[in-house]
């Protein structure tokens, strides 16, 4: 018996116009529909007329992120999206919760044309071996390797003005909580910012770490531990250690490093390093389609945006 479009449409649920322009590749298939489209085509065996190769190109790029809770990456995914739709691409959200992926998982995939590339900021692993691929890739504020853009901010700059700004408020009992143990080893360019004008200074000053794979309570639970042990009158940029200094009672000048419309709006007064995330949305999807439309393209390594600082004053 053979199998129709007809058929398609319904084990997927989705109209035959839906099905037609899935598979003809000529016209806008949200990304649930093409996903149940082809779980359909492939469930039921369809054979397409012209072609032996049953495998349609899907217009998606896949985004990894290590988690969505933080919203810098909500603000960054939405503006991701927006952009790639306007291109004509869907774009599917995946967080892998730090868990390193081995590049050959995407180079797979890509072949099977399911995605069609991939913006990431979590860490790939990638054998020597492949080190020269050509794979439509761009990451966020992770070095991958020389051969993959990276799009970051100035950490270094705005570690440097967070820095400035506590100083001109006179505090001088300081902590600089990292948001992860892997900002130590390197040492994060927006540590080192801190570090330098505290260090230039003379402002005394202690450095701590969170581990980025804990639950938020296990990270509030290890803010409490420092501010415990210590009266800090400033601490940098940890938007978590608010509540744990309400709870103690401590008036603590508290900085963050975000700057989303998000946390603008919950903390008015908050100083923060703005990183514009429309901005890097921006580029980092007009540097993966240039990849896509032509994979000869040569491309810099690094590219780095500018931060400013809010609320300062």
């Amino acid at each position: 018996m053979v199998v129709t479009i007809k058929d398609i449409a319904k084990e997927a649920n989705v109209s035959i116009a839906t099905v037609s322009r899935y598979i003809n590749q000529n016209g806008y298939v949200g990304i649930e529909s093409a996903l149940k489209v082809k779980e359909a085509i492939k469930k039921l065996g369809y054979k397409t007329k012209n072609t032996v190769n049953t495998t349609s190109k899907l217009n998606l790029i896949e985004v990894d992120f290590p988690k969505i809770n933080n919203p810098f990456y909500s603000e960054l995914f939405e503006y991701l999206a927006f952009y790639l739709q306007d291109k004509g691409y869907d774009s599917i959200l995946h967080l892998d919760h730090y868990q390193s992926q081995d590049i050959n998982y995407y180079l797979e995939r890509f072949k099977r044309k399911e995605i069609a590339g991939l913006i990431t900021s979590s860490p790939i692993k990638i054998p020597k071996s492949r080190l020269k691929i050509k794979f439509p890739i761009v990451s966020f504020d992770r070095k991958i390797s020389p051969q993959i853009p990276t799009v970051q901010s100035n950490n270094y700059d705005a570690g440097m003005q967070i820095a400035q700004s506590v100083l001109k408020q006179k505090k001088n009992r300081i902590i600089i909580i990292a948001g992860a143990k892997e900002d130590y080893y390197p040492i994060s360019d927006r540590i080192k910012g801190m570090i330098r004008v505290f260090n230039t200074f003379n402002a005394k000053f202690d450095l701590r770490s969170l581990s980025a794979s804990d639950s938020i309570i296990a990270k509030k639970i290890a803010i409490l531990q420092f501010l415990k042990n210590k009266n800090y009158d400033a601490i940098c940029c940890a938007l978590l250690a608010k509540e744990c200094a309400d709870y103690l009672k401590k008036d603590t000048l508290i900085t963050g490093f975000d700057g989303t419309h998000l946390i603008q709006n919950l903390f008015p007064n908050l100083i923060s390093a703005r990183q514009h995330t429309k901005e890097i949305a921006e580029l980092m999807c007009d540097l993966l389609l240039r990849q896509i439309n032509d994979p000869s393209v040569s491309l810099e390594s690094v590219y780095t945006l500018p931060v400013s600082l809010i609320n300062q004053n």
